[in-house]
């Protein structure tokens, strides 16, 4: 049955620049991170009870009870943060590197469906505010050794939570930014904790497209698109279909 919660998405930024064996390293340690900063949040137990929690190769998607929406937008940012920045020399130490995107949205899911649970417009659009241009070059353009998460939340949580004064962060804490993702075209909010900057952001290697993007899998129903899936600017081209694996 159908049901409003709180959605969590989170991505590593170039999870697959690491060598392929260390790839499973790598997203156990962003389990690690989200499962402590949820207990340094007061969601500890909420975490472990959690319904629906699914990897996306480079990253995790988790649907929570709606009560959880308030700590997910703070204190959760600023832990998870902590959290990162704690692993971090541990981390180069080993040749690999982790920082974290973060979407946050609100919607109706039915989270326990026996055949295909997770599976709404509200999972598919908190994956869009996860794509978005704003929320990537949030990391691009930062000190790599001083931010480790940006987080993007949808207008719906942003105008529940944060405008309804229900969170201890202020409106001014956050930058409104047009989220412009396939056929997605909303406004969102971009927190980051722990804000730096720099000049220029490292290039980017060119990657030619191929026939068709693998996608992301959600609850064995593959979400994926023909033709190049890259972003430029706040677009992306290609549109998505549905597929059970």
């Amino acid at each position: 049955m159908e049901a409003f919660r709180a959605l969590l998405v989170v991505d590593a930024e170039k999870f697959s620049a690491h060598r392929d064996a260390d790839l499973t390293a790598v997203h156990l340690e962003i389990r690690r991170v989200l499962a402590t900063a949820c207990r340094e949040s007061g969601l500890g137990e909420t975490w472990e009870d959690v319904r629906f929690s699914e990897s996306t190769g480079d990253g995790v998607l988790a649907i929570l009870p709606l009560e959880a929406s308030p700590a997910l937008i703070d204190p959760f940012p600023r832990r998870l943060q902590e959290a990162l920045a704690s692993a971090a020399p541990g981390l180069r130490a080993r040749g690999l590197r982790l920082r974290l995107r973060v979407a946050l949205h609100i919607g109706l899911v039915d989270d326990e469906h026996p055949e295909a649970p997770g599976i709404s417009t509200a999972t598919i659009d908190v994956n869009r505010l996860l794509d978005a241009g704003p929320l990537r070059d949030a990391l691009k353009r930062s000190d790599p050794e001083v931010t480790f998460v940006a987080v993007i939340v949808s207008a719906e949580l942003f105008a529940t939570y944060v405008a309804g004064g229900r969170t201890g962060l202020r409106e001014s804490q956050f930058m409104r930014v047009q989220v412009q993702v396939k056929q997605f075209d909303r406004p969102a909010y971009l927190h980051v904790p722990a804000p730096s900057g720099r000049d220029e952001p490292p290039a980017e290697p060119l990657e030619g497209p191929g026939p068709e993007s693998a996608g992301t899998s959600i609850s064995g129903i593959t979400i994926s698109g023909n033709g190049s899936q890259n972003a430029i600017g706040n677009t992306a081209g290609g549109d998505f279909r549905q597929e059970r694996s």
